[in-house]
């Protein structure tokens, strides 16, 4: 939706996930999977979303990581999607774009192939959706959690 020059969602996606299947501090071969269930009633495209981390030690501390995204889930992927990854300096914050828009009523995931898993500990992101078009407005989604375990070795 369109008002005024600046592209809007008409309903924001709630319900986002962020899956790691690799729990344990500096375990290897860690994916996070970012989930987002888009709604039918969205008013516009998805074109990208940004993943802000607002606590925990950097959850990407050796910085930028491979990023792919699929339409569906982290166990039932259906078509690939391209993407960009803009990753801050500081590595607390990630700006992802879809070179293919993501449409209303889809679920999207994507992947960051983190490599190695951070520290123990809690680690807290806000996620933000960015419908595709003109001078878009960011609208927030809501907060996603992971929680790294310490390895029992």
């Amino acid at each position: 939706m369109e008002i005024n020059g600046q592209t809007s969602f008409v309903a924001v996606p709630t319900k986002a996930k962020l899956t790691n299947y690799s729990w344990y501090a500096f375990q290897g071969a860690a994916v996070y999977y970012l989930t987002l269930e888009f709604p039918k009633g969205a008013g516009a495209d998805l074109g990208g979303i940004n993943l802000e981390q607002i606590q925990g030690q950097k959850a990407f501390s050796y910085g930028a990581v491979p990023v792919q995204a699929f339409i569906g889930t982290p166990r039932h992927q259906g078509r690939s999607l391209d993407v960009e990854a803009e990753f801050s300096n500081d590595a607390r914050s990630v700006e992802v774009k879809f070179s293919s828009v993501v449409n209303p009523g889809d679920t999207v995931t994507i992947a960051f192939q983190a490599g190695v898993n951070p520290p123990q500990g809690f680690y807290t992101f806000s996620v933000t959706a960015i419908p595709a078009g003109p001078n878009p407005v960011h609208q927030m989604v809501g907060v996603v959690d992971m929680k790294i375990f310490q390895n029992q070795r």
